[in-house]
């Protein structure tokens, strides 16, 4: 059976010198990378920004009260599903790759 060890001082240690050293910059922690509960927790709890890549990852962040507004939907091909439940939840910003990807948020989510 799989097991993860992590080192929750040293995530807070980053976080913080990251906030030190460039204190103008939000930091967004890419889910995808790893979607571990304590992960996710500590950093919702300092105050991180969260890249979320589709609906399910949306909603894992969300389930933690975090803000919609510290969430960025970025995947390179969002289907139409996930861009209405992002509008639905308040999840205002984005990336895109293309002007086809830019034209289906117009129109699927337009206050984004």
């Amino acid at each position: 059976e799989a097991f993860y060890v992590c080192d929750v001082d040293d995530i807070i240690f980053k976080y913080k010198q990251w906030k030190v050293l460039m204190p103008r910059v939000q930091p967004h922690y890419a889910v995808k990378c790893n979607d571990s509960a304590i992960v996710l927790e500590v950093l919702a709890a300092l105050g991180t920004g969260f890249d979320c890549a589709s609906k399910g990852e949306i909603n894992k962040i969300l389930d933690l009260e975090v803000d919609p507004n510290r969430i960025i939907f970025a995947h390179p091909c969002k289907p139409a599903s996930h861009i209405r439940h992002a509008a639905a939840l308040g999840v205002n910003l984005t990336t895109y790759d293309n002007a086809t990807e830019l034209h289906k948020m117009k129109s699927l989510h337009p206050t984004c």
